[in-house]
Formats: structure tokens, sequence, C-alpha cells
């Protein structure tokens, strides 16, 4: 079985200057760590990896994104970064945490500490845009699933960005949703009666953000492939705020 070292996390985090890292609870001795960075006053993403942890590629991408992208827009957008929401889960290379729970669908529970955590770290807040970073392992590439309200969609632009670097899944079904040149706009009800209150769910119908991305890139793809494609999403997410 695959041991990753979260210590290695850590120490990245850490690395990185200009920012501020803040505990925000721990999940069996593992810390969860938030970095905040950016202007103070200029519109706020959120980037969130780390939720599956059999999906190391958000993590890793949420880690480049803070080791060498984020000061280009520092004067006028705020960041929120979690880099890995689930930290067992990402040292155990496992989709659920420590109590067999998918934390990404197990938002209405109060006995999961990775949702309390996250739940507290929402609290009062709303996000210009968020960007919450997976895989597939059965995708043939890159695609997203995109809600979004009063804003344009930002799904097609992303997917053009994306395919510079990596594969596209142009699959007209994808999930059992239907998709157009990798872009899936969800129905939520049916999301709901299959899994339950998601994240994404919960964080948009919530009123968290009027723009939510859920990026998913291709397991089958080289590491550096995914990262690639996940922080190609994330520019346009934050280029749309600026």
């Amino acid at each position: 079985m695959v041991q990753r070292d979260y210590d290695a996390v850590v120490r990245r985090v850490e690395a990185v200057s200009g920012v501020d890292v803040q505990i925000l609870g721990e999940v069996d001795g593992l810390p969860v760590l938030r970095v905040s960075a950016g202007k103070g006053d200029a519109p706020v993403v959120y980037i969130n990896g780390g939720t599956h942890g059999d999906e190391p590629a958000g993590v890793e991408a949420a880690l480049a994104f803070l080791e060498g992208e984020w000061d280009r827009w520092a004067d006028r957008v705020r960041f929120e970064v979690i880099p890995c929401l689930c930290p067992w889960s990402y040292v155990h290379n496992a989709r659920l945490n420590a109590q067999e729970v998918d934390v990404n669908w197990a938002f209405l529970r109060d006995d999961v500490p990775e949702i309390e955590i996250l739940k507290g770290f929402v609290e009062g807040r709303v996000f210009a845009g968020v960007i919450d970073l997976h895989e597939d392992w059965e995708s043939p590439g890159f695609y997203l699933y995109e809600m979004f309200g009063v804003r344009e969609s930002l799904g097609r632009a992303m997917v053009a960005r994306v395919a510079q670097v990596c594969p596209i899944n142009k699959q007209s079904e994808i999930e059992d949703e239907v998709a157009v040149n990798g872009v899936i706009h969800p129905n939520m009800e049916v999301s709901r009666r299959k899994y339950g209150e998601g994240i994404p769910i919960a964080l948009y119908q919530r009123g968290h953000t009027g723009h939510l991305v859920t990026s998913e890139s291709p397991t089958t793809q080289p590491m550096d492939v995914r990262v690639a494609a996940h922080l190609a999403a994330v520019e346009v997410m934050v280029e749309a705020q600026v």
C-alpha cells in the first residue's frame, strides 16, 4: 500500500514566502493547513486540494501554485488555499477517510472531522471563485464540472487553456452527466439523490460562492501533465477576477 509523506507537504507549505499559514485543525494527528496570500481587500479565490487521498495531483497542483504562481496576481486577487483537506486519506492513498467516509459527499454530517474543519473555514465567507482539484482514474482526458450564477461560464475557456498541456475528455456523457467538450454543468438534484449533499453543491447553494469549478485531471497522464492541467484551469479562474 502507498504511504505518502505528509510532513513533506507541510514543509513545502512552510517554505513559501510572503503568505500566512494557519492550522485549521487536525485529523488523526495531521494538520489541515490553510494558506492565505495576496491583497487583503481583493476578490478571493479559494483553491482546494486533497479531498480524495488517492488523487494526489490536486495536492501537487495546489503546492505548485503556492510555490510559483500566486504572486503574479498578488496585488489584484487574494487566495485562500487548502492544499490537502484530508491528510489521513492522502497518506494512505485512500478515497475514503479513516471513518471510511467519502468526505466529498458528507457535508450534512456533523461527525466527520474534515467536514467540521471545512465548515468552520467557510462560515460567513463568500468567495469570488472556488476551484476544487480532483482526478479521475477512468477518464481519457481532462474535464470539469461548473456551477455558476450571475457571471459568465468559464468552462470552455478553461478547457481551451488546459488543451494546450493535457488531453481533453470529449465524451458526450461523463459520470452519467451530459458533457460538451469536457464541460459539465451538473444537474444538482440528480447529484444529490445519487451521492448526498456534496461539498461543491453545499458551497454553491449555500451562498459561499457564485462560481465553482471541480477540475478533473486524468490519472493516466504523468503527474506533471495533471498538475499543469489544474494550473491552467486555476489561471482562467483567477484571470476572470482581475
